[in-house]
């Protein structure tokens, strides 16, 4: 029966493969499916989603400073609850000195510090500077070249190379004070603009207590504080202790971790007017010292109400205390009541709502399930998002807590912690590189979550132990291959292992020692360096993004196993487009596709840009330019910007799926001819018929429908599929179909013609508003009259021996014949629009009746086709002598609905 189906259907059963080496580079648009750049600018500071934040200040009118650091933006909380971003384009890099500082790159900004005038000083980290904002928003460098390195004391400030300048703080009298995290130093920049040591002398270690500290050893100083009286106060953090510089330049110890066991390491520390120190420790919390009684009291962080970790404090004038706190800013008052005045915590993320509406933060993976819904590794959130067909984002995994992995528990309710990796097997079952547990999840159609590989401690597995029972570290990347079994990127063991679930792990690549050699030989020999993107093609061939290696390496399909490299030299830079891949140039890539043509996609993540590698070898640029950012969408691929590209996926259709990380986005690459003109234009002539009849008319629930316009789909014509949960898939090669806003399920698509079911939803209405979309837009819309069945036989039966009906194989009296038709109308079924007829089968509602040659059949059967989607099938027993040799017609009635047409049969 279903080699009728698939006519009956227009439902493509054939695809012919591209002869290798035929197909022309292939021209690509971007567009964002998931994600938004929106900051909350202008809104209140509560609902705000931010990055990272690593510093805080406030100035003495209750404006608060923070260092978005992911963001790679300066915000200002106004004392209302505002917030703005003061500096920074969103975009790491350096640039604007001289103009608006909101137009300016920062890199991993850092300490901030504001000055009795209003002046804010950033700590640009990553560009191994100090800059400041005018009153008038300009932005400009005050010390350091952006050469990474050691100056001598006395020269200009803007002229002398720094080492991680980290904190900031600013006295009364305009000098600048800044820690070189990794020069072991305090500089101070005097109003002249020249720099000086104050403390440290370059080399860490722990210095005595005694004379000068600019002749005392420092270990990673990092925060910084001045009090009423103008003492610098310093979060000594390798030392695990809080130095101060007295009057006159010596140095001496405020607290101390052999004193104070609670304190473990310092990163910041602040002052109040009476003379309590709050010390920030990375790993116990927040604490106030009382200098008099040496008392040591938990504020928050640790365990302690409302805060979780910390990373910077300051205080107000009034005494209340700031503390940034991951994706948060917390107030805690003078009574010890904790408040949160900035940050949602990636509580209120957009689930439920349009994925473009909603927030991504650092997504590193994706993958499509087999219905087109759309899953996110969102690293950031510790989630695993989905993106629906129908462009609906939610959570499906974790809780945004990264406490201790609980098994066999709804995944939702699960604690996920860094989750980078995902992929989606045959049966839909969703899998998760968990990577900071050191695990391997899978999800199933239940929902519940369960550790397949990895045993949740950090090791070096050994082979031939059950996945569940074998270590990793720190994976950041799964594939599966066509026969489903599964691959590990286990990458801080730097090797790939396969792991069929039901049977023994064994080493695909890598034998666990960092480093580069290998090519040309046994891949389970060779070296590989924090391997995080994998992928399969049919042939088995394993292809690896040799992250720290700068390289793309291929594998043989074991057990032989050779590999080789097939792009990058090593060098981590940029190079080679428009020539062999091998002698390519690549930096960092974390992600990696193919094709069963032979191309090759890879994410260039430190080049920002997706490389593809053609089969004969070459390597091109198809999206991305020359540094990080964020442009392009609706336009060409190879104009736009991207920001760090991670995890990548191919779908059927040739489109490419891509982690845009630090865009906070998912974006995809459509291939032109998949893509309409731009504008797109709504098809004049947009019509919808039965797809049996190919008559206009009302519509019926359940349907089938041809629809007929201009640009309506993809070239190539593309058949529909089954997603994981059984259903037919409503969105197909780009194309969507709504009825009131439902989505139909689509048995073929292509650019003048979409078939579809007319959903169950319809029932009941005398009107529906149907809408055509294409890539996300419209492409037409059509009003159609709904009625309870518009019958329609489609024009093919089926004889009692299993032959065709036709003029050389007729029916002959007396036989049954089998006929299909469309639009019955609701059945005694569960009516679920997309879903294959279950036994037992459902049966029209409405009453049946066949005529052959004017005289009603004897029917047998009329009900869904087995498996069948919106067809209805009708047994029938050809009359006895009441029928004539030769053509005769043949009328189907549900009801009162008889189908326009005469069929005639044979």
């Amino acid at each position: 029966m279903k080699r009728y189906l698939c006519t009956l259907l227009v439902f493509a059963c054939v695809q012919t493969p591209i002869a290798p080496g035929a197909t022309p580079l292939t021209t690509y648009r971007i567009e964002t499916v998931a994600g938004n750049g929106r900051t909350g600018d202008g809104g209140p500071a509560t609902a705000a989603q931010l990055s990272t934040i690593q510093g805080v200040a406030a100035d003495h009118l209750g404006n608060l400073y923070i260092s978005e650091t992911d963001n790679q933006r300066i915000r200002k909380i106004s004392s209302i609850g505002v917030i703005t971003t003061l500096a920074g384009n969103g975009t790491a890099g350096y640039s604007g000195d001289g103009g608006p500082a909101t137009d300016a790159q920062l890199n991993l900004p850092y300490g901030i510090a504001v000055d009795l005038a209003g002046y804010v000083y950033v700590a640009d980290l990553g560009n191994n500077c100090v800059r400041r904002i005018g009153l008038d928003g300009i932005i400009t460098t005050i010390a350091g070249t952006g050469r990474k390195g050691t100056s001598l004391d006395g020269g200009v400030a803007t002229d002398a190379a720094l080492l991680a300048p980290r904190n900031v703080a600013v006295d009364g009298a305009g000098n600048l004070f800044i820690s070189e995290f990794e020069g072991h130093r305090v500089r101070k920049v005097s109003p002249d603009g020249l720099i000086w040591t104050v403390a440290g002398t370059g080399v860490a270690g722990l210095g005595a207590d005694t004379g000068l500290a600019a002749n005392t050893q420092l270990a990673f100083p990092a925060g910084l504080t001045l009090d009423r009286y103008g003492v610098l106060y310093i979060a000594d953090s390798a030392n695990d202790r809080v130095r101060k510089i007295l009057p006159g330049g010596n140095i001496a110890t405020v607290m101390a971790g052999v004193s104070l066991p609670q304190l473990n390491k310092p990163i910041a520390v602040a002052v109040d007017l009476s003379g309590y120190v709050f010390v920030v420790d990375a790993v116990a919390g927040v604490y106030r010292y009382d200098t008099v009684s040496k008392v040591l009291t938990k504020v928050a962080g640790a365990g302690a109400q409302g805060v979780s970790a910390t990373h910077d404090a300051a205080l107000d004038s009034a005494g209340n205390l700031f503390i940034a706190d991951g994706f948060q800013i917390h107030r805690v008052d003078g009574h010890g009541q904790i408040q949160t005045v900035a940050g949602d915590g990636y509580v209120h993320i957009g689930d439920g709502g349009a994925a473009t509406d909603g927030w991504l933060f650092q997504p590193s993976a994706v993958a499509l399930g087999r219905g087109g819904n759309l899953y996110i590794a969102d690293t950031g959130t510790e989630r695993v998002r989905q993106v629906t067909v129908s462009g609906i984002i939610s959570t499906i995994a974790g809780t945004g807590g990264v406490n201790s992995y609980v098994d066999a528990v709804p995944a939702v309710a699960a604690n996920l912690n860094s989750p980078m990796g995902v992929a989606v097997d045959a049966a839909g079952n969703i899998l998760i590189a968990d990577t900071a547990h050191s695990r391997i999840l899978q999800i199933g159609a239940d929902g519940v979550v369960h550790n397949v590989a990895g045993t949740g401690l950090a090791g070096l597995g050994t082979e031939g132990l059950p996945p569940f029972l074998t270590q990793v570290f720190s994976p950041e990347a799964v594939c599966l291959d066509r026969s489903g079994t599964l691959y590990i990127a286990d990458t801080s063991n730097h090797r790939i292992l396969q792991a069929p679930l039901s049977g023994k792990v064994a080493v695909a690549a890598g034998n666990g020692a960092l480093g580069a050699a290998g090519d040309n030989g046994k891949a389970r020999l060779a070296e590989l360096y924090q391997p995080s993107g994998c992928a399969l093609d049919s042939s088995g061939n394993l292809f690896i993004a040799d992250t720290r290696n700068n390289r793309l390496r291929k594998v043989t399909p074991l057990p032989a196993g050779i590999v080789t490299t097939v792009a990058g030299t090593g060098d981590p830079a940029f190079g080679g487009d428009e020539a062999p891949a091998t002698a390519s140039r690549l930096s960092g890539p974390r992600g990696v596709a193919v094709d069963d043509n032979g191309n090759i996609f890879i994410a260039d993540t430190g080049n920002h840009r997706i490389r593809q590698i053609t089969p004969d070898g070459v390597i091109h640029t198809i999206a991305g330019q020359n540094g990080a950012g964020f442009a392009g969408d609706g336009g060409p691929s190879t104009s736009s910007q991207l920001n760090s590209p991670g995890g990548l996926f191919l779908d059927a259709t040739g489109t490419l799926y891509l982690a845009d990380t630090n865009n906070n986005r998912v974006r995809r690459l459509v291939p032109d001819s998949m893509l309409p003109p731009d504008p797109i234009v709504l098809s004049p002539t947009l019509t919808a018929v039965n797809a049996a009849s190919q008559r206009q008319g009302p519509v019926a629930p359940g349907e089938i429908v041809s629809i007929f316009g201009l640009r309506i789909g993809p070239v190539t014509a593309v058949p529909g599929t089954f997603d994981a949960s059984g259903l037919l898939s409503n969105l197909v090669g780009g194309t969507e179909v709504r009825f009131d806003g439902v989505p139909a399920p689509l048995f073929y698509v292509q650019s003048a013609q979409v078939n579809a079911q007319v959903p169950y939803t319809v029932a009941g209405a005398t009107l529906t508003h149907m809408e055509v979309l294409y890539l996300g837009q419209s492409a037409g819309t059509l009003d159609l009259p709904v009625a309870a069945a518009a019958p329609a036989l489609f024009t093919i039966a089926i004889n009692q021996d299993g032959s065709t009906n036709s003029q050389s194989s007729p029916a002959p009296r007396g036989t049954i014949l089998t006929f299909f038709a469309t639009g019955e109308g609701l059945t005694d079924g569960a009516n679920i629009s997309g879903q294959p007829a279950p036994a037992p089968y459902p049966r029209p509602v409405l009453p049946v009746s066949l005529a052959i040659a004017g005289v009603n059949a004897d029917l047998l059967y009329a009900g869904a086709v087995p498996g069948g989607v919106g067809v209805l099938q009708v047994n029938a027993r050809v009359p006895g002598g009441f029928v004539s040799p030769g053509p005769t017609a043949i009328e189907l009635t549900l009801g009162n609905f008889t189908a326009p047409a005469t069929f005639w049969l044979k």
